[in-house]
């Protein structure tokens, strides 16, 4: 399995880890890269790209979470530094599991909406949002009209701009006389599919490090109470809710996640 792996080197010290959602890459951080410098924040930056994402390779299908937290943990193995991982959806997920499976491997984690739900535990061919990645339009003439394409969808019209370009500049693949998306819509479809399929929700009161749960305020996947249910079952997590956000927090809101992340590399920093 090959996974793309991006890094924007610093000064000595901690290291934070970027983790993206469903269907994205790595380029999606961009404007909170910006915002964290704009903190203050000095160390090192590691970004990757999912399997089935950007320029990580294909795995066969169907997908298993766990196997994308695993790809997190090869990543992050050969890093020395201390590590505060920020993860997004799919990626905050891998992040809270990546620790399960080797506990110690961060100092914190900022988890902004992580899919990890209650039982039952299984695949949901027929869930929505598979349904609609099935639907999506594979491939565009060019990465402007991708652009264009993507700015008029009401699921980008609260994004950053730098987020949207950050994720067409990586999003997409040539192929041929076009560009077409870098997670097919069939794997973009299993990666929804499974998303709770894993047993991380049983597992989360083995995470036992700092964790900062973030939720948007008008999320539909991470309504207040269900946030404070998920945060309760980590025994050094808090939550923070933010206005004027849905699940897309990190691209919508990057200097509001930036400060959050900024205030957690605080705390660990005068620990």
């Amino acid at each position: 399995m090959e996974i793309a792996v991006y890094q924007w080197p610093g000064e000595s010290g901690l290291t934070l880890a970027l983790s993206h959602g469903t269907g994205f890459c790595a380029g999606v951080w961009r404007p909170f890269i910006e915002e964290v410098r704009n903190c203050g924040f000095s160390g090192s930056i590691v970004a990757w790209d999912h399997r089935a994402h950007g320029g990580s390779s294909e795995p066969p299908l169907p997908i298993d979470w766990w196997d994308v937290a695993r790809d997190a943990g090869s990543v992050l193995t050969s890093l020395t530094e201390p590590l505060i991982g920020v993860g997004h959806s799919l990626g905050a997920a891998s992040l809270l599991m990546a620790e399960i499976l080797s506990p110690g491997r961060f100092e914190a984690i900022v988890a902004v909406e992580p899919i990890v739900f209650p039982p039952p535990f299984q695949p949901a061919d027929h869930h929505p949002l598979a349904q609609l990645a099935r639907r999506r339009r594979p491939s565009f003439a060019g990465k402007q009209e991708a652009l264009e394409n993507f700015s008029q969808k009401p699921v980008f019209a609260a994004w950053d701009r730098r987020a949207l370009e950050g994720y067409v500049d990586c999003g997409l693949l040539p192929d041929g006389e076009e560009w077409s998306l870098a997670c097919p819509p069939e794997f973009e479809a299993s990666f929804f599919a499974s998303g709770g399929a894993h047993d991380a929700w049983d597992r989360l009161p083995e995470v036992r490090l700092p964790v900062q749960v973030v939720a948007g305020r008008d999320s539909d996947t991470h309504p207040a109470e269900f946030a404070r249910e998920q945060t309760a079952r980590m025994a050094r997590a808090t939550l923070e809710i933010v206005d004027d956000s849905g699940h897309f927090l990190p691209m919508e809101q990057p200097g509001r996640v930036a400060a959050i992340a900024a205030q957690t590399i605080e705390s660990i920093a005068s620990s």
